[in-house]
């Protein structure tokens, strides 16, 4: 964790010119009377001390000592705490100085603006909805080059809206927003119905001086937060009774134990959905985990899931069924529902390459 504080420098006496860079100016330390422009933000990392930012408590302690690793920071900037305590007294006042808890509170009111205003809403979603024609499922990203450029957007409206782009929930990267945030907009661009609600991911770029000696350096830190909201009601979306042209794949085989049948079982519905540009491992590493256990033996049974990928050949989308250890009358209750299904008896396929095998030899 990055320790930072405000500082100033300090008379130079018989200390090293290191350790004074690293002093802080407390009660008792010889005032010095320098510009205000040469004061800076530093790091306490390599600092002999540190000192809480809570002004009632000002607790200094040694980095080397036991109690500096019970130091706490601000959740939202590099600013250090003796105590959980000392961080939740001080945040009503630093609340209001703490740049990434201003910029969160910025883009959450961004994703509620962008819901009120129709006009907004409307461009949003036709992003969303053209975006998921061509790539899928995914977000609609909004991206603020600086926190002043978020707040124009709120004063003024959709002229100064962020610049939108459509990203598919397979492009999306978790070092862009932290494992958190990430985690959430997978699970809503995973749940959401792209027929009715979108999921909008607002960013906000922060420029902030990392805190260090010598000349001094900026960083770029991406602060971000999302939101599902509802399409607009202007954004026509085609009702789907053209259900005779939906594929249904049913994969499918009877029950086995073999290792080796398990195997293929497996390969094969992963070249199925492949053949489609559908990646089991990527796109749904839940199942993919599930069949890598079939195939294990440590589960006794596979329980049947269905998928509504994509196809990236006819740009339709189509339902998957994977039903493996079923009976047959499992199957015909599929087909029995007056969908056209595409049956793939993997274990039958398997049999009919060892059978050519044989006969080669």
């Amino acid at each position: 964790e990055t320790v930072s504080a405000n500082t100033s420098p300090s008379h130079i006496g018989e200390e090293s010119r290191a350790a004074e860079q690293f002093r802080r100016r407390s009660e008792g330390s010889e005032p010095v009377n320098h510009p205000p422009t040469v004061q800076r933000r530093v790091s306490f990392h390599s600092s002999p001390v540190l000192r809480c930012r809570y002004s009632r408590c000002s607790k200094v302690v040694s980095t080397a000592s036991k109690e500096a690793r019970s130091f706490k920071n601000c959740h939202n900037c590099s600013y250090i705490y003796c105590s959980k305590a000392c961080r939740r007294a001080h945040w009503e006042k630093h609340r209001k100085s703490c740049l990434f808890s201003r910029v969160g509170t910025l883009c959450r009111q961004v994703l509620a603006a962008s819901k009120e205003q129709s006009d907004t809403l409307l461009q949003v979603s036709l992003i969303a909805r053209r975006g998921y024609l061509s790539h899928g499922q995914g977000a609609v990203k909004c991206f603020f080059p600086c926190p002043e450029a978020a707040e124009k957007f709120l004063t003024v409206g959709l002229p100064f809206f962020g610049e939108l782009t459509y990203v598919r929930w397979t492009d999306l990267l978790p070092t862009e927003m932290g494992p958190q945030m990430y985690a959430e907009l997978m699970k809503m661009c995973k749940s959401y119905n792209p027929d009715t609600k979108l999921v909008l991911y607002v960013t906000v770029c922060v420029v902030s001086e990392v805190p260090t000696t010598g000349a001094v350096k900026w960083e770029r830190q991406l602060v971000s937060r999302c939101a599902k909201m509802r399409l607009s009601k202007d954004v026509p979306i085609p009702e789907r009774d053209n259900t005779e042209n939906l594929e249904t794949l049913v994969l499918t085989c009877s029950p086995t134990r073999d290792v080796k049948s398990r195997e293929h079982v497996f390969s094969n519905i992963q070249n199925q959905l492949k053949v489609r540009g559908v990646s089991l491992r990527k796109q749904y590493p839940e199942i993919y985990q599930q069949l890598c256990m079939y195939v294990e033996g440590k589960c006794t049974k596979f329980t049947p899931v269905t998928v509504h990928p994509k196809d990236d050949i006819t740009g339709k989308s189509f339902m998957c069924i994977i039903m493996l250890d079923s009976d047959p009358e499992g199957v015909r209750q599929v087909s029995a529902a007056g969908i056209p299904v595409n049956t793939i008896n993997l274990l039958h396929n398997w049999r009919h390459l060892q059978d050519i095998s044989f006969g080669d030899v």
